[in-house]
């Protein structure tokens, strides 16, 4: 059997190497808790990072269809107003073309009724060339008509394009610039916990410490 000195120093050396054994196991698992911790930190960043990315392409891309979908209204309306002036102009010359056609039948009748009232002379002459000269102003401000109101569409025609261009420039500025991913989060730094070499250091000095209690008792029961 064992003496007491010896049982002393086993018990000292196996409390003290269970004590060593529990706080490497503590700080393992503290270690390990917090470089968890750190991981799931950094995975929670990526996730967020790619959330942030695609909410902000969803918006992008729904600006952009909305500038492209104004772009075409406003080309259809432009398109509509250029017909319309089109078609405004194409009846004004229309009109002007039967008027003329009724104008020429009566300026011959005219002509007709004075060659026929009135004896060939100067007298005859001269009241015919008035008859024609009224006929000839009366036309020079049809074509003057014409042509205000051709300058007249064409001052509509900038005015719808400017127009058309100043709302385009206000599409243009609703669309919010392309995003872009934001830089990579800075990877977890893990930290170290104890290794086993110090596990081993502790057990070691458990035991030492143990032959050290059970040496003293020994020296203590032999003066006694």
């Amino acid at each position: 059997m064992c003496g007491p000195a010896t049982a002393l120093g086993v018990a000292t050396g196996l409390s003290q190497g269970m004590s060593a054994i529990g706080s490497y196991q503590q700080g393992r698992a503290q270690t390990d808790a917090t470089n968890q911790m750190r991981q799931n930190a950094y995975r929670d960043q990526l996730a967020m990072r790619q959330y942030t990315y695609q909410k902000d392409m969803s918006v992008y891309r729904q600006s952009l269809a909305d500038y492209q979908s104004g772009l075409q209204e406003s080309e259809k309306a432009l398109g509509k107003s250029f017909t319309q002036l089109d078609k405004r102009a194409a009846e004004r010359v229309a009109a002007a073309r039967f008027a003329g056609q009724t104008n020429l039948g009566q300026d011959i009748q005219s002509q007709g009724r004075l060659a026929a009232s009135l004896p060939a002379g100067r007298l005859r002459d001269r009241a015919m060339a008035l008859d024609r000269g009224r006929a000839g102003m009366r036309d020079s401000g049809v074509t003057d008509y014409l042509l205000r109101a051709r300058f007249g569409d064409i001052d509509e025609a900038n005015r719808l394009v400017d127009k058309a261009n100043s709302y385009r420039r206000q599409l243009a500025s609703r669309v919010m610039p392309k995003p872009t991913m934001a830089p990579m989060p800075s990877a977890p730094v893990m930290q170290a916990g104890p290794s086993a070499l110090s596990l081993i250091g502790g057990l070691g000095s458990a035991a030492i410490g143990g032959f050290s209690a059970g040496r003293g008792l020994a020296k203590d029961l032999g003066r006694a």
